[in-house]
């Protein structure tokens, strides 16, 4: 992303990062990724493509801003106080909320885009990777014959599997649901 989102925004850039990312929400309730243009997200956000691209490199970008988005929302990140037998629940449980919070909206993109699009691949790999980065930085006092890098992906793809065909496959589960299956798939 061309901004830089560590340093603090003023009020015009939170602003046009928000009508950018809600033309692009707006866009994906209504088409396919791979059919909406830049030229639309510019005219739907009212700004031009110049400041478009002052912002993000492509429209990749720009919904690689939209998971973060959805991370935000989740709180994920307050992570370092939960015990270790709870991390997998507790990951799973905000990854859920985030989805659940925009639930119409992935119900309207998985309606538009294929199972196997780029996008759907796009939110599973942005989560599954937030998912990698917690367990692998939780878990690494832990001693195990696999690798924990091996464990945290392995954790993380049964969670985001779990999740997909709850949001994207529309099997609509409640959060202890989902944590069941999640702990039958991992053998618990």
């Amino acid at each position: 992303m061309k901004y830089d989102l560590t340093k603090k925004s003023t009020k015009g850039a939170q602003r046009t990062l928000r009508a950018f990312s809600d033309a692009m929400y707006k866009l994906l309730a209504e088409k396919s990724y791979d059919d909406i243009s830049i030229n639309e997200i510019c005219k739907i956000s009212n700004f031009p493509r110049a400041t478009f691209y002052n912002y993000f490199e492509d429209k990749k970008d720009l919904l690689n801003y939209c998971w973060l988005l959805f991370k935000e929302e989740s709180n994920i990140e307050q992570y370092h106080d939960v015990a270790d037998e709870d991390l997998q629940e507790y990951v799973l449980g905000q990854i859920f909320e985030a989805m659940d919070q925009h639930r119409e909206l992935l119900t309207q993109l998985a309606k538009h885009n294929a199972n196997n699009s780029s996008i759907v691949s796009s939110i599973y790999e942005y989560f599954k990777n937030e998912a990698i980065t917690i367990l692998k930085q939780h878990l690494k006092n832990q001693t195990s014959k696999v690798p924990l890098e091996l464990v945290a992906k392995h954790y993380s793809n049964t969670i985001l599997l779990v999740l997909k065909w709850i949001f994207i496959e529309n099997h609509p589960l409640s959060k202890r649901e989902a944590m069941e299956y999640v702990d039958e798939l991992l053998g618990k």
